[in-house]
């Protein structure tokens, strides 16, 4: 592998990674004020925790973006090093995305039956309402960590390919 290969793997991750972000910000942003101004509780609540793991994607992908333009020229052994250390993360972050996966869902079931989706806000104390998790909550953990592990899966094996 060649280091124009290896910044090309890296620069479309970082690429995919911070416009997912951005969107799972601006998204997310509206429907927690939605659900605020309309006071579905499970509303609120996927959108803080949509927005809250879009504005973590972002700033992961802008701290990559960044530390690969002030790299300098590798030689092949320190390619061979980063594009090692990368499929590594990736698979690492993978087993966490699974992990992430299966903790939404057991949000979803855990608040399922005993917490309507439309929870009156003057049903429970705001800490409660606000900071509790819910359904929302493991929806939205579901989606996101879904969508990493699609992510980090696409490109460890893109990588691991260009690799040999």
């Amino acid at each position: 592998m060649e280091q124009r290969d290896l910044e090309a793997v890296e620069g479309r991750l970082t690429s995919i990674l911070l416009g997912w972000g951005a969107a799972s910000t601006v998204l997310g942003s509206v429907l927690w004020a939605a659900g605020w101004r309309s006071r579905r509780t499970e509303l609120l609540r996927f959108g803080r925790q949509t927005a809250l793991w879009g504005a973590t994607d972002s700033a992961i992908a802008l701290a990559g973006s960044r530390a690969r333009r002030r790299r300098g020229e590798l030689d092949q052994a320190e390619v061979d090093a980063k594009a090692r250390t990368l499929l590594i993360t990736l698979v690492v972050n993978g087993i966490a995305d699974v992990a992430y996966v299966a903790g939404g869902a057991r949000v979803w079931a855990r608040t399922g039956a005993a917490h309507p989706s439309t929870q009156d806000f003057e049903d429970a104390s705001m800490s409660q309402t606000y900071w509790g998790m819910g359904r929302g909550d493991g929806a939205a953990i579901i989606i996101q960590g879904g969508f990493l592990l699609v992510l980090d899966s696409v490109f460890a094996l893109r990588l691991s390919r260009v690799r040999h």
